[in-house]
């Protein structure tokens, strides 16, 4: 149910070893099972932030409750961005949201 999909113009060069890193990073910040977790990552996209195409990242993170320390998880996030990609915070979104149970399908069903 923890789900974030990584946009970046930021070229990952093993995005395995990215993808697992990220996953782990998510389990951990979010409190949230590793077996449950879904990374996506579009890498190399043609992105602009303030105008300028420097190094950029668009996170969007959706679950079933949303951690209580927003600020704590968005300084994971953010920091796991930033040495992995060399992104820097401030040119960093992230955007959370919190799906109702009925609205997460899951194995031919909902949660």
């Amino acid at each position: 149910m923890p789900y974030l999909n990584i946009n970046t113009n930021q070229q990952v060069n093993d995005k395995s070893s990215f993808i697992k890193q990220a996953s782990e990073t998510l389990a951990k910040a979010s409190g949230k099972p590793e077996s449950y977790v879904m990374i996506v990552l579009n890498d190399n996209a043609d992105m602009s932030f303030a105008g300028s195409d420097a190094p950029a990242a668009m996170l969007d993170y959706r679950a079933l409750g949303l951690p209580g320390d927003r600020q704590a998880f968005s300084d994971t996030l953010c920091t796991f961005i930033s040495d992995n990609l060399n992104v820097d915070g401030g040119r960093i979104y992230i955007s959370m949201t919190d799906s109702e149970r009925q609205n997460w399908g899951w194995n031919h069903s909902t949660f």
